[in-house]
């Protein structure tokens, strides 16, 4: 007697879903990797755009430094300015300078960024009626 076979052994079937599962779930690990980069990309892109609006929004810094704090869409911000380097002799021209740190953090403080710049000191009215009398 001939015997034919027509289909299938399951063990030919446990092996195909083995490797679809496998194929499936590398498929869906990339899938989910593309979206972590991408989700963090933007919340890089958001905390960046805070930080230069905040260093954007000071033109100068006054003499006893600034801190300042605070928290914007689930990111939390830091300001923070101290001098650079000692103020220029009176008499001698130029501008006593600060430094300016913006630290912004996010993912409850598991990430974060910093971007700084230099500031000119601000400078009192009084401080420029003392230069006119010398």
């Amino acid at each position: 007697m001939k015997r034919s076979q027509g289909g299938f052994s399951l063990l030919e079937v446990v092996v195909a879903m083995s490797i679809m599962a496998m194929s499936l779930g590398a498929l869906y690990q990339a899938g989910g990797g593309a979206l972590r980069s991408v989700l963090e990309a933007e919340a890089r892109t958001r905390a960046t755009a805070l930080a230069r609006t905040l260093l954007d929004g000071q033109w100068s810094a006054p003499s006893a430094g600034l801190r300042d704090a605070g928290s914007v869409g689930g990111m939390d911000w830091r300001l923070v300015t101290a001098p650079f380097r000692p103020a220029p002799p009176v008499g001698q021209e130029g501008w006593a300078l600060h430094r300016i740190e913006v630290n912004v953090s996010w993912d409850k403080g598991r990430r974060g960024l910093t971007l700084a710049s230099l500031l000119p000191e601000r400078r009192s009215p009084l401080d420029s009626e003392r230069q006119t009398e010398n």
